[in-house]
């Protein structure tokens, strides 16, 4: 059986009492952003997804008849985003928001919106772009049509986290 010359020498490590740890390039990719470079972008296509969670803040985490709305920190790039993650078919605008200078908040952008419908249940998760926010908190809110309308304009919001 033949074995690969770092296989060899991680089982050479552990014979001498040492650990070895072979990590992926994946795992020590750095992020394509930082900063404020990240604004508007996915953490999904940047890397700075790897280690997110969502804070153990209460409010950070909004469970609602329609489905649950989630602030996500990402410490690679210092950044936040959103996600709802829908329980009920229907049209849904996902934002984030990041709080300024004098209280007056900056809206990130969202993603599109869009129609869920019920096959996609469970297993959807709309999500915003990030926000650099290493300092200033940040809120999350899911808008709907408003009256069962989906013209352009008409949305109302249904549910926000709490500032985080």
């Amino acid at each position: 059986m033949k074995r690969s010359l770092a296989q060899a020498a991680a089982v050479l490590l552990v014979m001498a009492g040492m650990t070895a740890t072979l990590s992926s390039p994946a795992s020590a990719a750095e992020p394509r952003c930082q900063g404020y470079d990240c604004d508007a972008k996915l953490a999904s296509t940047t890397g700075c997804n790897v280690g997110s969670y969502v804070p153990r803040k209460e409010g950070a985490k909004i469970t609602t008849d329609r489905g649950v709305l989630r602030v996500f920190w990402g410490p690679k790039c210092s950044t936040n985003w959103g996600a709802f993650d829908p329980t009920v078919a229907g049209q849904y605008k996902v934002s984030i928001y990041r709080e300024e200078i004098g209280d007056v908040p900056e809206i990130g952008l969202a993603q599109p919106p869009r129609r869920v419908s019920a096959n996609e249940i469970p297993g959807t998760r709309l999500r915003t772009t990030m926000l650099y926010a290493p300092e200033a908190e940040v809120m999350v809110c899911v808008d709907v049509p408003a009256e069962g309308r989906s013209t352009a304009g008409s949305w109302t919001r249904y549910a926000c986290t709490e500032w985080i």
